[in-house]
């Protein structure tokens, strides 16, 4: 073949130019309306967070390729990719170290009640008064009292666990679900949900994961405990959650992701107004300097491969 089209459907990360003939067509943004006409053209699609149908791959005769340019691929429709004989594949393991921090940097600002202080110590009012330190009742543990539980052990879940190890935790790793044995060096998964006072959650959003943390779990949870969610919206019921915070059966948790994103009132729970102990970030986890160098170094890898008819990081 000839020329590729290449379509950002997206402008989080655009490969740099890749060596072959090729022309970019980058959109900002692509809402669900827009995607069968954009993708029309496209030999090779290239997307972050926007959502690829089968109506958008169907309409693409010449699509080959689709890189998703982040680790997950649940927004593309794999199964209508492979009917058409398209390619799918990602970039792994590029946001590791940044997302294992931000699940961190979370779970302090909930411990430490972080917002809410900063916001007391701004009005100028109530420090004065005394006391101030109650808000942080009850007092809240130290790392070394903090058992950890990684549920999602891949490449995000181990970096959880070696800075947790660092910070003098004691960790646990989460077996699968629905596993029915547990391995070596795991916990089954229904004894490490009740032994944790604070669970991060890296794992990917399928079938075997959706809704994996919801009442039943929530309500043997210690009532103290702590709830990360650094891995897909949808692994952790939003609703389920906001009325266990609202009735104070955890502690508390603080989420980077949500089930639909960008996430609004309309369509999440979590955004309701006085839920107490939350802390939301808007999927932010993944970005920092090394996880750009890194994406577009492998992006434009991705791309180089297919084309040489030697594809990697397929999914």
């Amino acid at each position: 073949m000839g020329k590729h089209i290449i379509v950002a459907l997206d402008d989080f990360w655009v490969s740099p130019p890749p060596d072959f003939d090729h022309e970019i067509i980058e959109y900002p943004t692509t809402g669900p309306d827009q995607l069968v006409e954009r993708m029309k053209p496209a030999t090779i699609v290239t997307t972050a967070a926007m959502k690829v149908t089968r109506a958008g791959i169907e309409a693409a005769e010449n699509l080959q390729l689709i890189i998703c340019t982040g680790t997950g691929s649940d927004h593309i429709d794999k199964v209508a990719a492979r009917e058409r004989g398209v390619t799918v594949c990602n970039v792994p393991a590029q946001n590791t170290d940044s997302v294992a921090e931000h699940a961190f940097a979370l779970y302090y600002a909930l411990r430490r009640h972080v917002v809410e202080l900063h916001h007391v110590t701004a009005a100028g009012d109530e420090w004065s008064k005394g006391h101030v330190f109650r808000r942080l009742d009850p007092p809240p543990r130290v790392n070394s009292e903090e058992m950890l539980v990684v549920v999602g052990y891949g490449a995000i879940g181990k970096a959880i666990e070696r800075i947790g190890r660092a910070l003098g935790m004691q960790v646990l790793i989460a077996e699968r679900k629905d596993a029915r044995q547990t391995r070596e060096g795991r916990v089954a998964f229904a004894e490490a949900i009740r032994k944790g006072t604070l669970l991060i959650v890296s794992a990917p959003l399928d079938p075997s994961t959706r809704g994996m943390i919801a009442e039943p779990e929530l309500a043997v949870m210690d009532p103290t405990a702590r709830l990360i969610n650094v891995g897909r919206g949808g692994v952790v019921d939003e609703r389920a959650l906001a009325q266990a915070l609202k009735d104070r059966k955890i502690g508390g948790a603080a989420t980077d992701v949500f089930e639909t994103e960008p996430a609004t009132a309309a369509t999440s729970p979590l955004l309701e107004a006085g839920i107490p102990n939350l802390v939301l970030s808007p999927h932010i986890a993944w970005y920092s300097s090394k996880t750009k160098q890194g994406t577009l170094k492998t992006i434009k890898a991705n791309l180089e491969a297919f084309v040489a008819g030697q594809p990697i990081n397929v999914v």
